[in-house]
């Protein structure tokens, strides 16, 4: 999904304004779902849902933050495993599409969701077990640092987190070819704000992502690309596919996901952590 600020061309390096994010996605909100009917659309849930699966607590009264969780394609699942749920968001159109999902399938008092910004929580220190923050909404935060700091402090000792960014060298490999001065700027530290996968929004390199999270307690258990968009785009928005070719296409990523040396290429990079 994109935010308003998303050209190529776009010269400030400054995240989006809040009122236009949150106009942006609300506008969005009845068609964003779509997209997890793509191929692009279930890689990204494959990738995603196998590193939240392996941070999942056993105890099925844990506390689990559903940061920026939009649409509740995270939340609503969790729900359906027994879980409870808190689900926020900083547009009020895809919560209303989430509550109208949880009510369908009967899960509305497993979920708490509430309208608030991902740079400014509202809740108390180390209150949940698990914190997800997938899809993009720490790069597509107003104040990207400020996420990370709320995301760590409302995590307990011991508990667990997973988010994803999107890729400073993803982007700097989209942009050289058209645009070396700003590729350059990008690849030196002298910008991070670019069109990235998620829209026009922060960017991180492993090493930027493991120190940021490092510095507000998170220790980072594993760092990992998601390459799904350097696939053709006809091919990410495929909505008919054989089994055999997905399989394929599934093993590949993951196994690029978790091959170190090239980590950074991917256009998301997805941390996992532990407070200590």
């Amino acid at each position: 999904m994109l935010c308003a600020r998303c050209k190529w061309d776009m010269p400030e390096d400054t995240p989006g304004e809040i009122e236009d994010i949150q106009k942006e996605w609300d506008e969005r909100s009845t068609s964003y779902d779509a997209y997890f009917n793509t191929f692009g659309g279930k890689l990204d849930e494959y990738l995603r849902w196998k590193l939240i699966k392996e941070s999942l607590p056993e105890d099925k009264t844990a506390r689990i933050l559903d940061a920026g969780g939009g649409t509740g394609m995270v939340a609503l699942p969790l729900a359906g495993m027994g879980y409870a749920v808190t689900l926020f968001d900083l547009s009020p159109g895809q919560l209303r599409v989430a509550e109208e999902k949880l009510r369908k399938h009967e899960l509305s008092e497993a979920v708490e969701i509430i309208e608030a910004d991902i740079a400014e929580l509202p809740f108390p220190d180390e209150f949940f077990d698990l914190v997800l923050a997938v899809r993009g909404p720490i790069s597509l935060a107003t104040e990207p640092s400020k996420a990370v700091v709320e995301l760590s402090r409302v995590t307990k000792r011991g508990g667990r987190i997973c988010v994803d960014v999107s890729s400073r060298y993803w982007a700097v490999i989209r942009k050289y070819g058209r645009d070396p001065e700003t590729a350059l700027k990008l690849i030196r530290s002298e910008l991070d704000h670019v069109h990235g996968a998620h829209g026009f929004g922060r960017v991180f390199s492993p090493e930027e992502l493991e120190e940021t999270f490092g510095r507000n307690g998170i220790k980072v258990t594993g760092i990992y690309g998601d390459f799904a968009y350097y696939l053709p785009e006809e091919m990410r928005k495929a909505t008919k596919w054989e089994e055999r070719s997905y399989n394929q296409v599934t093993e590949i990523l993951e196994r690029l996901s978790r091959e170190s040396s090239v980590t950074g290429m991917g256009n998301d990079l997805i941390l996992v952590g532990e407070k200590y």
